[in-house]
């Protein structure tokens, strides 16, 4: 399998890297982490994917989503 690694635009405060593998079938897959501050706060799987670039758009969209609710839960 083929492995890329790169790093995600996220919301300042944060930083998201993902580490994408090209299967033999020809789809995507990987994981990302995101930290806070230099600190881990998830790890997140990416599903099989058709195309890179929908393996990234789902690693980003993914990302933001954690951030949000992260940014919610801790206001209350």
């Amino acid at each position: 399998m083929d492995t890329a690694r790169l790093d995600l635009r996220v919301p300042a405060g944060w930083t998201c890297w993902v580490e994408l593998m090209r299967t033999p079938r020809g789809t995507y897959v990987g994981f990302a982490e995101l930290s806070q501050s230099g600190i881990p706060r998830c790890a997140l799987v990416i599903t099989q994917q058709l195309t890179w670039d929908a393996a990234v758009e789902r690693a980003t969209l993914r990302a933001d989503h954690f951030v949000k609710q992260w940014g919610t839960a801790r206001e209350h």
